[in-house]
């Protein structure tokens, strides 16, 4: 017979979350509910839920749910076997207190064979549970485990939540899931649009919850009643819809929309039923630059803003209503460009003001600004960056042109941050540092490394275009993380208030993107050597070495993104100073890995690496005696090594990493003959040492490449 199945619809109703949080939410909920179902065996332990939502409701919907457990069996240890039952096989004291625990008589219990001995054991056949009941008992836990930043609570209810709850529908198929989160006792009833009922005349808002069946119409049914009050509950119905009508408008405006994903994903989830509308800005506030017009319109007023068709901004915007009385779109647009129109005027105010002085004015302001508790000033730091930058120039390929730039450019690196705009819009450093350079009469080379020495801000951000404001960003970044372990301010877990993970991988990036090879340890050794004396909670070594091994951690991920797990650890292993080969040796490996040969080759590279590592150091580092062989498979091994050593070198060299590798490929013959005829750990000292040379010297060829003992074979 087979067992029936029937949709799971749950929606928790709350006052408007905050936009940020409203997604994480909605993806916690669903994967919660699917850890629950999975769990109970009522689904398939890979089987994914509908995730939808809105500002004012968590959705989560499971289809084709068993609508009850299957019976299951199990088996509970008691105590051992000698304890439980006397020399007469009768049950002691013991047996009978464990019986009576679990509810039976102790002749029930068995004895069972364990690796630990034998024990009294109870089998028995227990009913599978019904799915309301299993959600029901499951559901207020899992709303209560959410990740809330914190919580806040109502009425005279302790449990709490991000915000209050006012609602809650459980269905299993057209029947209710008894349970009660805080006061709220779930029930089939939602709640449509907070106001568009009232607006259009349509009535109420609240509807009945639709009764499931066991197919996917039973979602769309769902969706079609929350459309008929008024929410788009499917986030990505929202965000095209928005998408499209805001590029609409700015067609309309003679533009055309500028892209801006964070702010579209902002909207799609402040609103419920989203209509985009078309505002206009008093042109003279144009005067400032586009970038702190757009950080203005977007992060105030998450407003999009519409670019022209010679390359700056219209006086335009696109606006995203969430309630839309009819006829009165134009008021609407006027209110926002109302308050637009206020927020321009202020930050026209402060770059007028700002650009009464120089860039350079600003610089004995930064003396005021503490950088870090216990480090000093900003102008501290930015007295380290230019030393730093300084000591860099010579170690790094660059123009003459650059080795000028970089001095002045890393001299105002910080300097807008005493600024009024900066102030204002902190997102804005280095774009402000920048338009002001050039109005102070600095060269265009040291203003834009002034604005690329932030690049890349985010693992997704383009690198500098310049090497100056590469150079610049190198030294700000590895103070900065040198700064923070001096002073113990370290990340752990999700934990990293100072960004540093984001830094270090900034700097891999730097030093990768421009192939440039100065050591990487090197880097890290002349920052904490830059940092003043009192800023030591431990010592330089041990600095270098946490240090060494936080970059090698994201090494570890940032490779991990391209290649295998086993192909980053196997490259790691060997090197992680130059950064730019790091990456070529990953991808070498990579590519070789397809050789037909690989496998058996990497096995045997596998076999010497692990004999390498137990030996001892002065063994591998011995000489070769060709008169102590035995075997024609010794002198093959010393011949195959010594024909490939010069070629290996030279690619190496070269990093011709791919054809180091085909170098090493042709050792296989020889190294397949030395372990099918020799024993290298033989009796003989003499012998073993004289053999663990030879492997030792083979092991040197490709310890260039990378360690592979790491590598895993299929």
């Amino acid at each position: 017979m087979t067992a029936a199945r029937v949709d799971v619809l749950i929606e928790v109703g709350v006052e408007e979350l905050p936009a940020g949080s409203a997604p994480k939410l909605a993806a916690a909920l669903g994967e919660a509910l699917a850890a629950t179902l999975q769990a109970a065996g009522l689904v398939a332990a890979d089987a994914k839920p509908t995730v939808l939502g809105t500002p004012r409701r968590l959705v989560a919907h499971f289809a084709q749910v068993l609508a009850q457990q299957e019976e299951s069996d199990e088996e509970l240890l008691g105590p051992p076997a000698r304890v439980a039952f006397d020399a007469e096989g009768k049950p002691t004291r013991a047996a009978e207190g464990f019986a009576r625990g679990l509810g039976v008589e102790a002749s029930a219990l068995i004895r069972v064979a364990t690796d630990k001995g034998e024990y009294a054991a109870l089998r028995r056949r227990l009913p599978g549970r019904p799915l309301a009941e299993l959600v029901g008992a499951a559901l207020p836990l899992l709303i209560a485990d959410l990740p809330c930043p914190k919580k806040m609570r109502w009425g005279r209810e302790r449990t709490g939540f991000l915000r209050p709850v006012q609602w809650l529908v459980a269905l299993a198929g057209d029947a209710v899931i008894s349970c009660r989160f805080a006061d709220v006792e779930a029930g089939r009833v939602s709640r449509g649009h907070r106001f568009y009922g009232e607006v259009t005349g349509a009535g109420p808002a609240a509807f009945e919850g639709q009764a499931l069946t066991l197919h996917a119409a039973d979602l769309e049914a769902y969706c079609d009643a929350m459309r008929a009050a008024f929410v788009m509950v499917d986030p990505a119905e929202r965000r095209d819809k928005i998408d499209a009508e805001a590029r609409a408008c700015a067609t309309a405006a003679g533009g055309t929309l500028v892209e801006d994903a964070a702010t579209l994903e902002t909207v799609t989830w402040l609103t419920e039923w989203p209509t985009p509308l078309l505002g206009a800005i008093e042109p003279s506030l144009l005067r400032i630059p586009d970038a702190v017009t757009r950080t203005t319109l977007r992060d105030n007023q998450k407003l999009f803003t519409v670019m022209g068709p010679e390359g700056r901004l219209l006086p335009r915007f696109v606006a995203t209503a969430n309630t839309l009385h009819p006829g009165c779109e134009a008021t609407i647009a006027a209110g926002n460009a109302r308050v637009v129109s206020a927020r321009m005027a202020d930050a026209a105010f402060f770059y007028d003001s700002d650009r009464e002085q120089k860039l350079a004015d600003f610089l004995p302001k930064l003396e005021g600004r503490t950088f870090l508790e216990g480090l000093g000033s900003t102008a501290a730091k930015v007295a380290r960056i230019e030393a730093l930058s300084a000591k860099w120039l010579s170690a790094l390929p660059l123009s003459e042109a650059t080795r000028a730039t970089v001095p002045r450019a890393a001299a105002l690196c910080k300097a807008d941050l005493a600024s009024k705009m900066v102030f204002e819009f902190p997102e804005l450093q280095g774009t402000i540092g920048e338009d002001y350079a050039r109005s102070s009469g600095e060269t265009a080379e040291v203003a834009r490394a002034i604005a690329e020495h932030y690049l890349p801000r985010g693992a997704d951000d383009g690198l500098p275009t310049e090497d100056a404001g590469a150079v610049v960003g190198l030294a700000d970044r590895l103070d900065t993380i040198a700064a923070c372990f001096a002073l113990r301010l370290l990340p752990s877990g999700s934990n990293d208030p100072y960004a540093l993970r984001r830094a270090a991988l900034a700097v891999l990036r730097l030093l990768a993107g421009r192939s440039w090879r100065v050591p990487l340890t090197t880097l890290i050794a002349d920052a904490i050597a830059g940092l003043p004396a009192e800023a030591f909670k431990a010592p330089a070594s041990q600095l270098q070495s946490e240090i060494t091994d936080f970059f090698r951690g994201r090494l570890r991920s940032w490779l991990g993104d391209f290649h295998a797990p086993d192909t980053a650890e196997a490259v790691l292993e060997v090197d992680i100073d130059d950064v730019p080969a790091l990456f070529e040796r990953a991808a070498a490996l990579t590519a070789f890995r397809a050789h037909p040969e690989f496998a058996a080759l990497a096995a045997g590279f596998k076999r010497i690496a692990n004999l390498a590592r137990k030996a001892d150091a002065a063994d591998l580092g011995a000489v070769v005696e060709p008169s102590r062989f035995e075997t024609a498979a010794e002198a093959g091994l010393l011949a195959a090594i010594a024909a490939v050593e010069a070629e290996v070198a030279a690619a190496t060299a070269r990093r011709d990493w791919q054809g180091a590798l085909l170098q090493l490929a042709s050792l296989r013959p020889a190294v397949d003959a030395f372990f099918d005829g020799v024993m290298v750990m033989a009796e003989d000292p003499g012998l073993r040492r004289n053999r663990l040379a030879l492997l030792g010297r083979a092991a040197g060829l490709f310890a260039r490449l990378a360690d592979f003992s790491r590598v895993q074979q299929a």
